[in-house]
């Protein structure tokens, strides 16, 4: 079953998250990282992990749920929220990040701005790639 497979690699990439966020706190409490905010994220990847993993699992073990989230994720309509929801998403971050560039070089803090101003710059770099690839696929 293909949706069986996709569950499969979930849990792969679930196991590399909880393989990363295990690192990331050993790095951070062996003092290697002195940056608190890498053992939060290093906590945050392992549980996200692990409790994703279990939730995959639960699904693989019972035919009747790997049925039903199959149609769920198969449902044409929850396709169309989830595709909306993520271009809305996108355009809402662009005008937002967009502000804050504005914003961050009227209170003369140009590091930040131009940090912020380089990541809007990949995500439409990356729209972009992910655009010519999806026209040539379809």
């Amino acid at each position: 079953m293909e949706y069986k497979k996709k569950i499969k690699t979930r849990i792969y990439i679930m196991a590399i998250y909880v393989i990363i966020g295990a690192v990331l706190c050993v790095l951070g409490y062996t003092g290697k990282l002195t940056n608190d905010f890498v053992q939060a994220w290093g906590i945050a990847l392992f549980l996200a992990g692990i409790v994703k993993i279990i939730q995959n699992v639960r699904i693989l073990k019972n035919p009747e749920k790997l049925q039903k989230c199959e149609i769920v994720e198969k449902d044409e309509r929850n396709i169309m929220l989830w595709e909306k929801a993520r271009s809305l998403a996108f355009t809402v971050y662009l005008i937002l990040a967009g502000t804050a560039v504005i914003v961050l070089y009227i209170f003369n803090m140009e590091t930040a701005g131009q940090i912020v101003a380089d990541t809007v710059c990949g995500f439409v770099a990356i729209y972009f790639i992910c655009y010519c690839i999806v026209r040539k696929k379809y």
